[in-house]
């Protein structure tokens, strides 16, 4: 059997084109045509006069979109790949920028990228890919690049931000680090046996890297110290991580808790992605209205009756208010529907809104009784209170108060859960509903698996959203791709 013959030491005699080397179809001739087709008028200004020229933000971008979609997120190995990856240097236009300048670049223009996923939705929508019968919201925790060994309380931090001033002052007066290295740290007296341990820590730790650095680490140290104090003071945290300040403690879908963000999209049926952003709360309530408002900006507006399903993190009254008001035909499931199969839970209560009261299972009116303030919600809360509640003989059941009297909250939009509730228990509704697992769940389980999205790796809650940009665009680029393939519509420009 012979072998096909090579030739390894034969020179061409006509350096081929970087084109001739890429097959017609890939994907980085979309990845080019969609970044090119971009605004860069304000970086025309910005740039324009003496100095030394800046790279043109379009090879950047088109780095980094292509990354995403090879699994490639290193600032490091894309400055290498713009270098020896045919397809890279196709893209980076025969130049090779520095890792520095592509993760400068990434952490300091964020509406950019944000652009470029916008622009996405657009072409998919204009070439007729969308399918917006049935849209589904739902987010996933995503680790941090935060350590849970840097994590300290208020108290803490305030002892490691004095003793850091202290060493910038010694330093300006030329005292001896050494020698106060390993010292007593004031403020270390006020604080529990444990948290001293960690003080000391984190203090040593600090000081480690002032004498190893000198000045130039100071400023940078404090800075880190007082975006966290920041964090803590305008949030109200019990504990915050210096690395990064802006993500939180969060249980992932293991039930390990670490800290970390939670990222939320919106998918329409044939898997493009129309809405992304980045939480730092845990849980889902607050995030479907920032959803419903980009997806309409997006798309430039909403379809009416479209139908919009999430899960039980969702069940919020404000979110069913809204669906209401966008004329959004919505199916969210009650976070709390297994408590109804007690028979006295307020689910089993009626409400009559003509007489403002409510009917308890055993057939007694429960009337107004007066409104309080909810401080933990937020929010104002009329109260009703059991007329008959001590001559009834299943008060035990309804009611652990020793006075034997049951009373009901009603929250604002009572009356929207309640329908929900109810449209929730239909047939139809049911079948609707499961539909949400097969639009939203197989894009997240891609960008976790296929895309090996499974940390964050800049820091800082801005930093995390234009990663996120960058992932939910590299996601619809292989969408519309796989698309123009299968159709055997190779138009790159885009629109």
């Amino acid at each position: 059997m012979a072998y096909i013959e090579s030739y390894k030491d034969q020179s061409w005699l006509l350096p081929p084109a970087l084109e001739d080397l890429i097959p017609e179809d890939h994907v980085c001739y979309l990845v080019e045509a969609l970044v090119d087709a971009q605004d860069y008028n304000d970086f025309d200004q910005q740039y324009e006069g003496a100095g030394h020229p800046a790279y043109h933000p379009r090879i950047l971008v088109k780095l980094l979109v292509m990354g995403i979609m090879d699994r490639v997120r290193s600032s490091r190995r894309l400055a290498r790949n713009a270098r020896e990856n045919v397809v890279y240097m196709y893209l980076a236009e025969k130049l090779a920028p520095d890792f520095r300048t592509i993760s400068d670049f990434r952490k300091n223009h964020p509406e950019l990228i944000k652009a470029v996923f916008r622009h996405t939705i657009r072409l998919a929508k204009e070439e007729g890919m969308l399918d917006l019968t049935h849209v589904a919201t739902d987010g996933s925790k995503v680790k941090a690049n935060a350590s849970g060994k840097g994590v300290l309380t208020k108290e803490e931090l305030g002892v490691v931000l004095r003793s850091v001033d202290e060493e910038m002052e010694a330093w300006a007066q030329q005292d001896d680090l050494e020698d106060r290295e390993y010292g007593e740290i004031r403020g270390m007296d006020q604080l529990p046996d444990q948290s001293r341990k960690t003080v000391r820590k984190a203090v040593q730790h600090y000081l480690r890297r002032i004498k190893e650095n000198g000045p130039d680490d100071m400023g940078k140290i404090k800075e880190r110290l007082e975006e966290a104090e920041k964090e803590v003071d305008q949030n109200g945290l019990k504990k915050v991580s210096v690395t990064d300040p802006s993500s939180r403690f969060m249980k992932n879908a293991k039930g390990k808790i670490e800290l970390s963000y939670n990222p939320q999209m919106t998918v329409e049926r044939n898997g493009f992605i129309l809405a992304n952003e980045v939480g730092q709360n845990a849980a889902d309530a607050g995030h479907l209205k920032p959803q419903i408002q980009q997806t309409e900006e997006n798309l430039g507006g909403l379809p009416e009756g479209m139908i919009w399903s999430c899960d039980a993190g969702y069940y919020e009254s404000g979110n069913l208010e809204l669906m209401e008001q966008r004329k959004i035909d919505g199916y969210i499931p009650d976070n709390n529907e297994s408590k109804s199969r007690q028979p006295f839970d307020k689910k089993n209560f009626s409400y009559d809104r003509e007489k403002d009261r409510w009917r308890c299972p055993a057939g007694k009116n429960v009337v107004y009784w007066g409104t309080h303030y909810d401080q933990q919600k937020g929010k104002e809360f009329r109260v009703y209170k059991g007329e008959s509640c001590l001559a009834c003989l299943r008060s035990r059941e309804c009611t652990r108060r020793k006075a034997g009297i049951r009373y009901v909250k009603m929250f604002p939009g009572e009356e929207a859960r309640e329908a929900m509730r109810a449209k929730m228990k239909t047939a139809g509704a049911e079948a609707i509903y499961k539909l949400r697992q097969q639009i939203v769940e197989p894009v997240i389980g891609d960008i976790k698996e296929n895309k090996g999205f499974r940390s964050f790796m800049t820091r800082g809650i801005r930093g995390a959203k234009t990663e996120w940009n960058l992932i939910c665009a590299g996601v619809n680029i292989q969408k519309i791709w796989r698309k123009m393939k299968g159709s055997g519509h190779f138009s790159y420009q885009a629109a």
